[in-house]
């Protein structure tokens, strides 16, 4: 065996549709009857359900799903050899190399490649999160900010400037002349900033309500439901990442809050992903403009008004253009793909690798 995969997200219908065009057919085995209560489940109806399963249940049924879940990651095995064999697949590091990717050079390699694998650093971008942890911002900071001040008030130095404030108050009440009186104020006066300062300095600072307001809507008009997720092949070359976006429904783990919680939003392990290449950016100008074939002198004239108002309806599409882009984000020298698998490969470790005991 050469590596284990740890598969964190895979989409199957993709795979299926894949391998199926690679080898002219899914193979008959993974169409599979699970009981004879449940029998005939093809592979996708099979798939929701095993992805939502978990662990206990009816021992049948556990037994059925882990010998449909090896075969998914055979089937997935078997695809990504595949495609590297009949050269529908690039690595990036092996096949395309930093120096290609810097000159521009490697854009003609992916423009004849289906597929782009990639190991690197990941960062998971989830606007759904964001947006709801947005939404109850103000409670959440003002919980840990009155932490940070209960934390502060019971430190050494806190409690030692306390205990002058107090021990000043208390002499100033016994004084009678006016002017050290007033002196004495403006230095307890002093004090007491200070630990205001030392507070807010530590705290979480103020989000205006407006801001979030305008996230929340910018979010909920171009991002539903969109998980970015971007790979770092070279830490030397950031502006190069992998760009794609992930379906919910194709994590392995039936909630994305647990792989926020195991992987965190930038995952201190390093991840490998395999996708097929939707967007190829270009340096300069737009590539194609569809608008080209309205002639302004032809549409004025003598009924060619339909024409023009196809036009005007079209040219609104091509007038939220700007925004589509600033959503995106996929800009030369990125690549936009539309993400297979993700997963973390391991090999074999021979130093563990116990022979006896």
């Amino acid at each position: 065996m050469n590596e284990v995969k740890d598969l964190i997200y895979l989409d199957m219908d993709k795979v299926i549709s894949l391998y199926s065009q690679i080898t002219g057919g899914i193979i008959q085995q993974f169409e599979t009857s699970t009981s004879s209560n449940q029998t005939d489940k093809n592979l996708r109806n099979y798939d929701l359900k095993l992805f939502k399963h978990e662990a206990g249940g009816v021992g049948t049924d556990s037994e059925s799903f882990k010998e449909t879940r090896v075969s998914h990651h055979e089937l997935y095995n078997e695809l990504e050899d595949q495609l590297f064999k009949l050269g529908y697949a690039a690595e990036i590091g092996v096949d395309v190399s930093k120096e290609q990717l810097a000159s521009g050079e490697a854009i003609s390699i992916f423009e004849n490649t289906l597929c782009i694998k990639a190991t690197g650093w990941v960062v998971l971008e989830d606007y759904e999160r964001i947006c709801r942890i947005s939404a109850n911002y103000k409670d959440i900071a003002a919980l840990i900010n009155r932490s940070i001040e209960s934390s502060l008030r019971e430190s050494d130095e806190c409690k030692e400037i306390l205990k002058k404030i107090e021990s000043q108050k208390n002499e100033i009440r016994l004084m009678k002349n006016g002017q050290q009186k007033t002196k004495r104020k403006n230095e307890l006066e002093g004090l007491e900033r200070h630990i205001e300062l030392l507070i807010k300095a530590k705290s979480i600072g103020e989000v205006e309500d407006w801001i979030i307001e305008g996230m929340q809507n910018w979010i909920r008009v171009f991002l539903p439901g969109v998980i970015n997720f971007r790979l770092y092949p070279f830490d030397d070359m950031p502006e190069f990442h992998i760009l794609s976006n992930l379906k919910r429904e194709s994590f392995l783990e039936s909630s994305t809050e647990s792989v926020h919680f195991l992987y965190g939003s930038k995952p201190t392990v390093k991840l490998d992903i395999l996708g097929v290449i939707t967007a190829i950016p270009k340096e300069g100008s737009e590539q194609f403009d569809p608008m080209i074939e309205f002639n302004e002198e032809e549409l004025n004239q003598e009924g060619r008004e339909s024409e023009s108002i196809e036009r005007a309806f079209r040219g609104v599409f091509r007038g939220f253009d700007g925004f589509e882009e600033m959503i995106r984000t996929c800009r030369y020298p990125r690549i936009m793909i539309q993400p297979i698998a993700i997963y973390r490969s391991i090999k074999p470790n021979k130093a563990l690798q116990r022979t006896g005991r």
